[in-house]
Formats: structure tokens, C-alpha cells, sequence
């Protein structure tokens, strides 16, 4: 019997159709801004590298991603850009270059004194991000050393590929003004917390009685109490008429008669027990807390009101204030760490801005844990979750929704409450954007 070479043919697998790639918001932005970025460096353009420093710098110069020469001078940041001007001018003239663009890294305050001064000599800057110049020299050098003659090396190249920010000095002194104005009172809020942690945690190791008395020690009476302090040695000493005039002195308003009377009688308990130690040297650093609290709680008033003032001569107050619910306190905050929202092309560039952007954490069948990037501007992300919480607590009708759907949902997983305030705050600077970009009010969606 003959052997049937003949197989019989394996049904055809339906195979999938290569079609067009889709063509999405997001590409089309990226694609415009590669453009962008890419037309600020085409042509005959001199490219500069800089390593800014205070006052050693590091220069490497070239076109059409070739090194043509690098420098290294002696001068300060606000002179960089009239000493950069002659060099240039005949570097030009001797390659047949057209205009000039100097790449740097935002190195402390001194980027933006050479910017100033790059501006005022008609000098184009590119801003290069610092992680940027970190991976890039890991990539190319494949090491972690820091030299910066290489630094301007790695700059030169970074900006002559086009991957360089598009970060600009605020372009108004009201901008800029404002701008450090929030970045002061988050500073002095954070220094506040820090403070009443203090304070706490003083009064818990040398009488922790004083919490039977006061619920915080933030009061008008526990901050004068506070600020009363001394050993309990010589506290002890003193009669209740002796206390409560020294109570008085250091308090903003009436004070609680009764309850700093028994505080002394806890003092004198505590002065006597012989097994407690931290009646004589712990009194003087709640003293000097309560001090610094009443500081900062002034200047933070000071700030917030100059904030308002500021902030209510923006015209994006209008578009802004018209989110019912809404802090105008953290619309100032916003605006003034977000500059000009027209200079985002889209709501959620902010919320990169912010980093507060999900990072997606997946690669074929695995899926990790998603969370936020934080790879943005913290105090920013810091504004919108606390106006995210005014927006819930004063009963905004489609952000408290939002906020118990994301609580309660059961299509997908439900979010902690850390969770949905940072949802809803990503939420607001997306709505922020368009508002000020629209020039239209507030609008509840159908």
C-alpha cells in the first residue's frame, strides 16, 4: 500500500487586518509639540550647553548636533548673557549662523538669573529638565559621574534633539509676584503643622494632664499657657493670682480663668512627684514653640491677605470664582504655581504639572499596582487636594457626587479617601484650565 503524501490542508486561521494606527488627541499634541520645539533649533542655529553655576561656568558650543568648542569661564549667572553675546556673534559669523539658543539646567535660583539676563540681550533659552540630563548622561556615559564640562556636553545634545522643556520665566511681575507669595505661605503652613506637632508632643512628655484641660493646644488660652512656661520649679513657687497675670500677658484675648488655675495645680503635682524629669528643661522649649507658632500664624494672615488682594486683580479670578464651593484662597495658590493656563495645551498637561497623573504599571498578562507619578510640582498638588476638600465640605453638587461614586463604586475597585480628594483635585485643575482658557463661568454638566 502506497503512502499517502498527500496532507490534508490545516484550516486557514482568520489572521487580523494591519489597519491605519489611530491618530489621538494625545498624539496629535505630542506631534505639535515636538514641532514646536524642534522649529526653535531648525535651520542655522548656534546651540550652547551650560552648566550654570555660581560662579565657575562650563560652556560647550556647536550646530547641527556637532561640538564645535567648549569654555569654561569665571562669572556670575546675571552677566552670563553680555559675555555670551560676543563670543556668539562671532561663532556666527564665522559658521554662517542665523540666531542662537542656550540650553540649561534650572540649577537653584541661578537659571533664572541667566535667563534674565539672556532675555535682556535678545538671547533664546531652553530650559532642560534636571532628570532629563541625569538619565541622559547615565545612558551615554554609563556611569553616574558628574563633571560639568560633560554636563554641557549632555545639555548640548539634549536640546539639539529637541528634548527640552518649555519652562519660561513668568512674563509679568504680578505673575511672578504672586508666585512667591504662595510658595512663602505654603512654607509658613508647613512650618505651622510642624510647630503644633511640637507643641504636642512637648506637653505629652512634661504633662500629658493638660489634655484632661485642652483638646489642642492652638487656643487663645493654651498658646498663652504655652507661652507662660517656665521650670516647674519656679512655676510652683507662684500664686494663682501670680499665674494668671502671667497668663494674661501673653495672651491675644480673654483666657480661661478655671482651667489654667488647674494647670498650675497640675504643675505643682508634677513638681513634687520625684520621678518625673522634664519639669525643668522641657518648659522653656514649649515656650519658645508657642513663640514661633504665634509668628508664623501672623505672617501666614499677613500672606493669605496679600494673596486675595493680588489674586482678585487676576482677570482669571472671574472664571475661577465661579466653581460654587470653591476657595478663592486655593485659586490664588493654583494660579500662582500654574502661571498662564494658556500656555498649556491641554487640561491634563496641569495635572502633570502637578504630578498627579496615574502611572500605569502593566506589561502583557501583568498587572501592577497603579499610583500617581509625583514627579511634578508638590505644592501644586498640594493646592488642588486642599481645594478639593473645600469643594466636598461645602457641598459643591457634582464634586461631592463625584466624590461618593468614587468612595462606593463597585464596577471597579473604590478608592480610599486620600484617593478620591487627589481624583477630584486632578479634576479641578482640568476644570480650572478650561475655564480660564474658555473665558466662560462655571457650568454643572448635564
Amino acid at each position: 500500500m502506497l503512502k499517502d503524501t498527500q496532507q490534508s490542508a490545516a484550516p486557514e486561521d482568520s489572521l487580523p487586518v494591519l489597519e491605519m494606527p489611530a491618530e489621538t488627541r494625545g498624539s496629535r499634541r505630542e506631534l505639535s509639540k515636538r514641532r514646536r520645539r524642534m522649529e526653535r533649533i531648525a535651520g542655522k542655529t548656534l546651540v550652547i550647553g551650560l552648566d550654570v553655576a555660581r560662579r565657575r561656568q562650563a560652556l560647550t558650543f556647536g550646530h547641527g548636533r556637532e561640538i564645535t568648542g567648549r569654555q569654561r569661564i569665571e562669572v556670575a549667572p546675571q552677566h552670563l548673557g553680555a559675555a555670551i553675546v560676543p563670543v556668539a556673534r562671532q561663532l556666527c559669523e564665522r559658521d554662517g549662523l542665523e540666531r542662537v539658543v542656550v540650553g540649561l539646567e534650572p540649577a537653584g535660583c541661578y537659571w533664572e538669573l541667566a535667563a534674565e539676563g539672556f532675555e535682556r540681550e535678545g538671547l533664546g533659552y531652553a530650559v532642560v529638565h534636571t532628570l532629563a540630563v541625569r538619565r541622559e548622561r547615565e545612558a551615554t556615559r554609563y556611569n553616574l559621574e558628574k563633571y560639568d564640562p560633560r554636563d554641557g556636553d549632555v545639555i548640548f545634545e539634549l536640546v539639539s534633539d529637541g528634548k527640552f522643556t518649555e519652562t519660561r520665566l513668568f512674563d509679568t511681575p504680578q505673575r511672578a509676584r504672586l508666585n512667591a507669595l504662595a510658595r512663602e505661605y505654603l512654607l509658613v503652613r508647613k512650618r505651622m503643622a510642624g510647630e503644633r506637632t511640637r507643641l504636642t508632643n512637648f506637653w505629652t512628655r512634661v504633662l500629658p494632664e493638660v489634655f484632661e484641660l485642652f483638646k489642642a493646644m492652638e487656643g487663645i488660652t493654651a498658646l498663652a499657657l504655652s507661652q507662660a512656661m517656665l521650670p516647674f520649679s519656679e512655676l510652683a513657687a507662684l500664686t494663682p493670682a501670680e499665674w494668671l497675670a502671667r497668663v494674661r500677658a501673653h495672651a491675644e484675648g480673654r483666657i480661661l480663668h478655671r482651667r489654667s488655675t488647674a494647670l498650675l495645680e497640675h504643675i505643682r503635682a508634677a513638681h513634687q512627684d520625684p520621678h518625673r524629669r522634664a519639669g525643668e528643661g522641657i518648659p522653656v522649649r514649649i515656650a519658645l514653640a508657642a513663640q514661633r507658632h504665634r509668628l508664623l500664624s501672623a505672617q501666614k494672615q499677613l500672606l493669605r491677605e496679600q494673596l486675595l488682594a493680588l489674586y482678585a486683580a487676576m482677570p482669571e479670578a472671574v472664571w475661577l470664582n465661579s466653581i460654587p464651593g470653591s476657595d478663592p484662597l486655593y485659586h490664588a495658590l493654583t494660579l500662582a504655581l500654574v502661571g498662564d493656563f494658556s500656555l498649556y495645551d491641554s487640561p491634563r498637561a496641569v495635572v502633570k504639572l502637578a504630578g498627579s497623573e496615574v502611572n500605569w504599571h502593566e506589561s502583557g498578562d501583568w498587572r501592577g499596582k497603579s499610583r500617581i507619578s509625583h514627579r511634578g510640582r508638590s505644592l501644586l498638588r498640594s493646592a488642588a487636594y486642599q481645594q478639593a476638600r473645600k469643594l466636598v465640605a461645602n457641598e459643591n453638587p457634582v464634586y461631592r457626587a463625584r466624590f461618593h461614586h468614587l468612595l462606593h463604586r463597585t464596577t471597579r475597585p473604590a478608592l480610599t479617601l486620600k484617593q478620591a480628594y487627589t481624583a477630584l483635585g486632578n479634576s479641578y485643575l482640568r476644570t480650572a484650565h478650561e475655564l480660564v482658557t474658555q473665558q466662560k463661568v462655571w457650568e454643572a454638566p448635564n
